[in-house]
């Protein structure tokens, strides 16, 4: 061809520099059109792995910090769980308030006053303060706090006073402030205390002397 005739016509030396410039020429092409593309292809799938796994590593970290976290909260759970059991619903109330005055009475107490006071919220419960004023020996009333303190509801003792009374049977009047919990959920509206009349449900038995 008449193109390449001054090429073929043209010294060796020459030829072999044209040649040189050719074969760099070929192998710039061939870098940036096949190999450059593949190394910074290499190069990106290089960063992200190694990002991912630093990811992971640090995954792995935080997962082993937070397992006595994620222990002791499952463990507050079922605490809640089972403190949530032993607290009356408000439905459940008045039935523990018969509860509470049927074990006065067997520990044959004389119920005066049985009055359930406004609940008074708290974090997560509503406390009831109920107040009661009986009459009766030392040792009914010792029987009636020991059933009290059977019951699988939360109630306990709050304010408490003995005064004596002139009597031959030697009995004591008893005033003191019992308290129950409802566990009120998050949001819920304030709870109502949903009590009996302020005196016991039926009459009172009187106290034997000398029980």
């Amino acid at each position: 061809m008449a193109v390449l005739d001054p090429i073929r016509n043209a010294p060796t030396s020459q030829k072999v520099v044209i040649g040189c410039l050719l074969l760099v020429l070929v192998g710039a092409l061939g870098y940036f059109a096949v190999i450059a593309p593949k190394r910074l292809e290499h190069t990106v799938a290089s960063t992200l792995f190694e990002s991912t796994e630093r990811e992971v590593t640090r995954a792995r970290a935080e997962e082993a910090r937070l397992r006595p976290f994620r222990r002791e909260a499952e463990a507050l759970r079922k605490r809640l769980e089972s403190a949530r059991a032993r607290l009356p619903g408000e439905k459940e109330m008045p039935a523990l308030y018969r509860q509470i005055t049927d074990l006065a009475q067997q520990a044959g107490l004389a119920v005066s006053l049985f009055q359930p006071k406004p609940p008074e919220e708290r974090d997560a419960v509503a406390e009831v303060p109920i107040t009661f004023t009986s009459e009766g020996t030392y040792h009914q009333f010792g029987g009636f706090f020991s059933r009290v303190g059977q019951l699988a509801r939360i109630v306990t003792l709050g304010d408490f006073r003995m005064t004596g009374i002139e009597r031959p049977t030697g009995t004591v009047r008893g005033e003191l402030t019992l308290a129950t919990y409802i566990f009120r959920a998050e949001g819920a509206p304030p709870a109502k205390p949903g009590g009996p009349p302020t005196t016991g449900p039926r009459p009172a038995t009187p106290p034997r002397p000398g029980s």
